[in-house]
């Protein structure tokens, strides 16, 4: 039998060097995670993912050491990428067995702070500035779904 590659975590670079110590918030739909990361004038800088699960919490920095992806290289607040994802293989194997692999197209991001840790399994993200009136229609629109018959 051979053996899987370990996971190696990789720093990602963004546009804008933000102070991942500093609060954040988290909102999303059902397939749309909005992580909200500085708001300047009514401008909100968010990294948006399309994902398929996430985690948002435990551990902070005092208890990073515990995260399973410290030992490969997970580093204090940044924004990261996990390759060779163990979490995405143990999603892989609670799957059904099928002839083409349904994660292919899945990344495992992990973005640290003081406070809390993100990790997120998604196909993409991607950098996007909201104003503070699109975030409203953001959840406006989801409280609307709610209210359907």
């Amino acid at each position: 039998m051979f053996n899987k590659p370990e996971p190696t975590v990789k720093e990602i670079s963004l546009s804008k060097n933000y102070k991942f110590m500093y609060e954040n918030f988290v909102v999303n739909t059902q397939r749309e995670l909005y992580l909200l990361l500085e708001e300047d004038k009514g401008i909100v800088d968010v990294l948006k993912f399309d994902f398929l699960i996430y985690k948002y919490g435990y551990p902070n920095d005092e208890g990073l050491g515990v995260h399973p992806m410290i030992k490969f290289g997970l580093g204090f607040y940044g924004f990261y990428v996990v390759e060779n994802s163990t979490w995405i293989s143990e999603m892989k194997k609670k799957r059904p067995k099928t002839s083409f692999d349904l994660f292919a197209d899945y990344k495992h991001y992990i973005i640290t702070f003081k406070d809390v840790t993100v990790d997120v399994i998604g196909k993409k993200y991607e950098e996007v500035k909201l104003t503070n009136e699109q975030i409203h229609e953001l959840v406006n629109l989801q409280l609307n779904y709610l209210s359907r018959n």
